[in-house]
């Protein structure tokens, strides 16, 4: 199995999966290797980069909260937080912190509140905002992944600021943007991988990933080989038993031809 990350490991610098990257997924899925994207993003924006590869057989979207299978185009589940989990927590957040922003998914939508949209506009400014999705927050649905911005604050002194108030029953991490992202405590990028592999009767010795920050740290240290992007964060170095070339350069495709070729 090959497992990637999205964001700064398998897309390329125009967040995009290149003709290249594309082409070495197609050779390792014909010699019989199974291809995985494990993502942060939602199914809502990850699907359509994944689908033109052709080969990528699942997709763990929301940090291992969702699994779609995209051989049969089946979501398979979510690993969702109770609502209570949800109200009790953003309860201890703004007894602390006053201005946060709210992005949320459910089964069905990802929407966010303003002061999310405004934090996010200040950040990366878009052209035109998206208007839309912005939504009242919805206090009596069970969530897939709770995105949390705060207009001062990095995503590492945010996530140090939210983990010990964080339930049992959730996980906190960061995918090297702006906000810090809450999933079940059971949805982890590792545990998913980890849960896939049994269904399909792989081991992790055979098992190759990839990926750059934070919520990839499980994922890299369960596979057999775990490759951290020369772009990675130091935390990933430091725990990563390979290292790839740059996710602009096609690190992931450089690794995986060379793997194919000693096969």
């Amino acid at each position: 199995m090959i497992v990637s990350d999205l964001d700064g490991t398998l897309l390329n610098e125009e967040s995009v999966i290149s003709d290249e990257t594309a082409r070495v997924l197609v050779e390792a899925a014909s010699q019989g290797v199974t291809v995985v994207a494990a993502t942060g993003r939602s199914i809502h924006s990850a699907l359509d980069l994944l689908r033109p590869v052709g080969v990528v057989s699942w997709a763990l979207c929301s940090n291992g909260a969702t699994k779609f299978h995209l051989a049969e185009e089946r979501l398979v589940s979510n690993r969702l937080i109770p609502s209570s989990v949800v109200d009790a927590f953003l309860d201890r957040v703004r007894a602390q912190y006053s201005e946060i922003g709210l992005a949320w998914e459910t089964e069905s939508a990802l929407q966010w509140d303003e002061f999310y949209q405004t934090h996010r506009d200040n950040l990366i400014p878009r052209p035109k905002r998206q208007e839309g999705r912005i939504a009242p927050f919805p206090t009596d649905s069970d969530l897939v992944k709770l995105l949390i911005t705060h207009p001062q604050k990095s995503h590492d002194e945010w996530l140090a600021d939210l983990t010990p108030i964080v339930d049992s029953e959730m996980t906190a991490s960061t995918s090297g943007t702006d906000f810090v992202e809450i999933t079940h405590s059971s949805a982890t990028k590792g545990q998913a991988v980890a849960d896939l592999c049994e269904d399909l009767g792989i081991h992790a010795r055979e098992v190759v990933a990839f990926g750059d920050q934070m919520n990839d740290l499980d994922m890299l240290k369960w596979a057999g080989r775990g490759y951290a992007m020369e772009n990675a964060s130091a935390e990933v170095k430091a725990v990563a038993s390979h290292m790839a070339p740059h996710h602009a350069e096609h690190g992931v495709a450089q690794i995986v031809t060379s793997l194919l070729e000693t096969r």
